[in-house]
């Protein structure tokens, strides 16, 4: 799993650095990131690559949809629930995503103040 999270980075890398690179990328994602890293990329594994480096452009991604009908907890789990831990933890996860999501916009707007463009 390390070696993919490397091959990954190299291939960002080499996408920010290399006009070409990322045009193959962004057409043939399986094909550049075997090529710039030597990693072998599954046949059934889809790859969709798009090039998210217009600052002007706002990128949302939707995530799988968690199905909790079919989750089991461990009974450690069960008893962290039972405890109220785990009802505590999602609360702190949630608002410290909400934290970085407020965090990482305000950098974003505050960019686009500092280039006089329109920001939300």
């Amino acid at each position: 799993m390390e070696d993919i999270k490397k091959g990954l980075q190299t291939v960002v890398n080499k996408a920010w650095d290399d006009v070409q690179f990322k045009s193959e990328l962004v057409a043939d994602p399986k094909s550049a990131i075997e090529a710039a890293t030597g990693l072998k990329v599954p046949t059934e594994v889809n790859i969709v690559v798009t090039d998210q480096t217009d600052e002007d452009t706002v990128f949302l991604n939707i995530p799988t949809k968690p199905n909790f009908e079919d989750m089991e907890l461990t009974d450690e789990q069960l008893e962290q629930v039972a405890g109220g831990e785990i009802v505590a933890s999602f609360v702190i996860t949630v608002l410290a995503v909400g934290g970085s999501a407020a965090v990482s916009g305000g950098a974003v707007n505050q960019k686009r103040r500092n280039k006089g463009k329109k920001h939300w």
